[in-house]
């Protein structure tokens, strides 16, 4: 280790980096350890899955077959039809940047004064950790925050070529309704948003371009109860006023029914034009308080299947996807706000705009329905992208002339989070009918 000791551990930073950030598979096999989002989005996917170049993302997607089917008698006659069917969506790059910074006094003061190679040695590997788990923590929960950033007034930030956001979960899985759906309930563009990847829904767009909704009632006065009860056909007001009809039941019959309407089984020929379901990819992403109800909702629905000396219900599952709790999901502003229910009874939806800047935490003051959402996630369909030029990439040593004792490297990433389908994500919402 020739030079001071600032330029040899310049030259030691520059030239070694982390190990477990080389590659799409090695960033699964870290983070899946955690509870974090990123990582079961990523979780069992290739780096052809993850990694691609270009100067966007893009993908084909059919929404409708525009049916050529048809029944004949011999000798009739025919018009055929070139049908257009295909739609494509586009991702813009992202550009994400942390950094890790130094000082002369930092390792002037831990190199040791007449130290031996080893010593010295050791130390810079010591210091080189601390700086890199700062930084690769600060990068992660980025990513994280990221995933669950509001939609509420960033329209242009993630939808726009020139914008600096990635797109967040909200933006693919809402409870804004497309009003007058011919496929049922379903969420459309989220609130002030006229398109999503460049895709509108509503009358004028893509119907199929929309995610499933089931409603439950938490339940005002007993909440046990409610957790089982049955469907009613409750009449629901939209963000726009509009009256439409909805089933909302207990907690577990909307997740029955949101099963069955995120489920897409193909027919048993030609599956080669279909996509195959699959369950080990999805997973229910919901709060702590979300997680709580759940548990309270098999315990009231006495689940033998659980020994009886164990309360605890640990990694509960529906029909084996498992519920996932996302602390970010405790204290993230991105549910309506502006009105108290949805419900036709309350006038206040009509009357009262649901803000389209401002969100609120799903049982903050002012939010349109007070209770624990549950996000049903198609980890095939939802992926985070990364370009090959700039996948963790990092950076020489860097010093400022203004600052010159300080020496930064930088990691930067390209990056946005992509979904090729919306109908195969769903999301279970509170409605207080009490």
């Amino acid at each position: 280790m020739a030079g001071t000791p600032i330029q040899t551990f310049n030259d030691f930073m520059q030239a070694t980096g982390p190990t477990y950030l080389t590659s799409a598979e090695s960033v699964i096999n870290e983070a899946v350890k955690n509870t974090y989002a990123l990582s079961r989005l990523l979780k069992d996917k290739t780096s052809e899955a993850t990694i691609q170049g270009g100067n966007s993302i893009k993908d084909v997607i059919m929404f409708d077959d525009s049916s050529t089917y048809d029944h004949y008698l011999p000798n009739d006659t025919f018009n055929w039809r070139n049908a257009q069917v295909l739609d494509t969506v586009t991702c813009n790059w992202r550009f994400s940047i942390d950094h890790m910074a130094w000082t002369d006094h930092e390792v002037e003061l831990n190199a040791g004064e007449g130290a031996g190679r080893d010593y010295v040695k050791a130390q810079y590997k010591r210091l080189k950790r601390s700086k890199e788990q700062r930084m690769w923590t600060s990068l992660m929960n980025g990513f994280e925050d990221d995933l669950w950033r509001t939609t509420f007034g960033n329209s242009g930030e993630m939808e726009s070529a020139g914008g600096k956001l990635p797109f967040s979960i909200p933006a693919f899985i809402t409870e804004v309704p497309d009003a007058g759906n011919p496929f049922g309930t379903r969420g459309g563009s989220p609130l002030g948003w006229s398109s999503v990847m460049g895709l509108a829904n509503g009358s004028s767009g893509e119907r199929r371009w929309t995610n499933q909704i089931s409603y439950y009632d938490p339940g005002a006065s007993d909440p046990n109860l409610a957790l089982s009860t049955k469907p009613d056909i409750e009449n629901v007001r939209d963000n726009g006023g509009t009256t439409y009809s909805a089933e909302v039941g207990g907690l577990i019959t909307a997740f029955d029914d949101m099963f069955l309407k995120v489920q897409f089984t193909p027919p048993s020929t030609r599956q080669e034009y279909f996509e195959k379901p699959s369950l080990s990819r999805q997973m229910i992403l919901c709060s702590r308080l979300g997680l709580n109800q759940y548990k309270q909702a098999l315990r009231a629905s006495n689940d033998t299947l659980v020994s009886y000396q164990d309360a605890a219900y640990n990694a509960p599952a529906y029909s084996g996807i498992e519920l996932m709790y996302c602390s970010n999901l405790d204290n993230a502003a991105i549910f309506p706000k502006g009105s108290t229910s949805r419900t036709a009874a309350d006038t206040d939806l009509a009357s009262n705009a649901v803000s389209s800047t401002v969100g609120a935490t799903e049982t903050g003051t002012g939010v349109t329905d007070s209770g624990a959402r549950y996000f049903w996630v198609n980890g095939n369909y939802l992926t985070p992208i990364y370009h090959a030029r700039r996948y963790f990439e990092k950076h020489e040593v860097l010093r400022h002339p203004n600052q010159p004792f300080t020496y930064v490297q930088v990691v930067d990433c390209w990056w946005n989070l992509f979904c090729n389908s919306r109908q195969r994500h769903g999301i279970v919402a509170p409605m207080n009918l009490a």
